[in-house]
C-alpha cells in the first residue's frame, strides 16, 4: 500500500482523525507503516492506547481503497490527500487539516484568494440581500467565495458569486454523494460547472450529522483569507466558524444588523468583543490586506486610491470580563484544557462555551491548540 492510499484508508475510518494520524507519523514515520506494525507497537504510541490500537488493526483491514478510488473515478471526483501536490496550501497551515478532500469541480480554485461568508440558516431579508451583495462584489474583485451550501446566508453567498460570474467553493457537512440540503442540488451542480468546487472531507456514504457540520467549519475558514459573518444569533454554529478562523489567524469581520433583531445578536456580541465591523466590500478587502494588483483585481481605482492604511494600536485597554468568561479562565489548567473538559467543569452548554471562547480569543486571553485544547495566551 502506498502512503497516499494509507491516507485515504485512514480517512474512511471514523475516529481516526488528523491528530491520530499525526501521532502515528511521528512514531512510525508514515501512515502506511501501520499496516505492518504489530498491535503492541501501536499501543505504545502516545494517545493511541489499547482500544484505538485494536480499532486501527480491525477497521483498516476492512477498508477497500481500490473501491473508493474506482467510485471516485466513475463519478468524476478527485481525492486529495496531505501527501498530494495539489492539496490546498492554506489548509496545510491549519492545526488539523483533513486527511483527504473529495473534490467535485476545479482543483485550482482551492488555491485562489478566498473569503468565507457565513451566517444563519434563517436570515432576514436584510441578511439575504447583504450576503448576496457582498459576495457579488467580492467575486467581481477577484475573490473566491467560500461557504457551506446550507440554506440561508450560505446559499445567498454562493448565489451572489455565481451572479458575478465568479468562483465559489461549497464545503459540505457530509459526503459528496449525501448532499444536504437536497434543495441545493441544482446550486451545487452550477458551482461545479462554472469553475468552482464542491468539496468534503468525508468518504462516500457518510451522512451529515450534528458532529460533521461543526467539523467542516474549520475547512470553510481554513481555505479563506478572512471570515465575514452576516447575521448570526447568539449560540449560532456560525460562531464556531468565527472561532476556527481566529485559531487559524484569519481576520474575522462582522456586518452589523438591527439592534432588535435576534438574527444579529451573535454578530453584535462579536463586535462588542472586538471583531472588525465592516459596512462595505472595500473594507473587507482592506481588512484581509490582499488588494492584489492586475487584471484579476477589478476593484475601482477610486476605491483603491481612497483606501487608508490600517492603524494598529500598540496599547490595548484591559478587557472587561463577564462572570462566565471568568469561570472559563478559572477552569483552565496549566498546559491546556480540552474544550469538552471545560464544558463539564463550568456546567455551561457547549454552544455557550464556544461563544465564550470566541470572546476570550478576541480579547487575546486564550488560544486554541490542535486537538481542541484551550490554553491561556502568553
Amino acid at each position: 500500500m502506498t502512503e497516499r492510499e494509507a491516507w485515504i484508508a485512514f480517512n474512511r475510518v471514523q475516529g481516526l482523525g488528523p491528530a491520530t494520524a499525526r501521532q502515528i507519523i511521528e512514531a512510525l514515520g508514515s501512515l502506511c507503516a501501520v499496516f505492518e506494525a504489530p498491535i503492541d507497537a501501536l499501543m505504545q504510541i502516545p494517545g493511541i492506547g489499547s482500544e484505538r490500537a485494536q480499532l486501527l488493526t480491525r477497521e483498516l483491514k476492512e477498508v477497500s481503497v481500490e473501491e473508493e478510488l474506482e467510485r471516485a473515478s466513475k463519478t468524476g471526483v478527485k481525492i486529495l490527500t496531505g501527501v498530494d501536490e495539489h492539496y490546498p496550501r492554506l489548509l496545510q497551515e491549519i492545526p488539523d487539516p483533513p486527511l483527504a478532500l473529495y473534490v467535485a469541480g476545479d482543483l485550482s480554485v482551492l488555491d485562489t484568494p478566498g473569503i468565507a461568508i457565513v451566517g444563519t440558516r434563517h436570515p432576514t431579508m436584510y441578511g439575504r440581500e447583504t450576503a448576496q451583495r457582498f459576495a457579488y462584489q467580492l467575486a467581481v474583485a477577484g475573490y473566491t467565495i467560500t461557504s457551506g451550501l446550507a440554506e440561508g446566508v450560505d446559499t445567498e453567498a454562493h448565489g451572489g458569486a455565481l451572479k458575478a460570474k465568479g468562483k465559489t467553493i461549497a464545503v459540505l457537512g457530509g459526503a459528496l454523494d449525501c448532499l444536504y440540503p437536497k434543495s441545493n442540488t441544482a446550486l451545487a451542480r452550477e458551482i461545479v460547472t462554472t469553475g468552482g468546487a464542491v468539496i468534503s472531507e468525508y468518504p462516500f456514504g457518510r451522512q451529515p450529522d450534528r458532529q460533521t457540520f461543526p467539523m467542516r467549519n474549520r475547512i470553510v475558514s481554513g481555505l479563506s483569507r478572512g471570515v465575514l459573518v452576516v447575521e448570526a444569533p447568539v449560540n449560532s454554529g456560525t460562531l464556531i466558524t468565527a472561532r476556527q478562523g481566529m485559531e487559524q489567524n484569519r481576520p474575522v469581520m462582522v456586518i452589523p444588523g438591527r439592534i432588535d433583531s435576534k438574527a444579529s445578536q451573535g454578530c453584535h456580541a462579536l463586535l462588542k468583543q472586538g471583531a472588525c465591523l465592516v459596512t462595505s466590500p472595500e473594507e473587507v478587502v482592506e481588512e484581509v490586506q490582499d488588494l492584489f494588483i492586475g487584471k484579476s483585481a477589478r476593484i475601482s481605482t477610486a476605491v483603491a486610491q481612497s483606501a487608508k492604511p490600517v492603524v494598529v494600536n500598540e496599547e490595548r485597554p484591559a478587557p472587561v470580563l463577564q462572570t462566565e468568561e471568568r469561570s472559563v479562565l478559572a477552569n483552565l489548567e496549566d498546559g491546556g484544557t480540552l474544550i469538552d473538559v471545560l464544558i463539564r467543569k463550568t456546567g455551561l452548554p457547549a454552544g455557550r462555551v464556544n461563544a465564550l471562547l470566541v470572546s476570550l480569543q478576541i480579547k487575546r486571553l486564550v488560544k486554541l491548540m490542535p486537538g481542541g485544547t484551550v490554553m491561556r495566551a502568553s
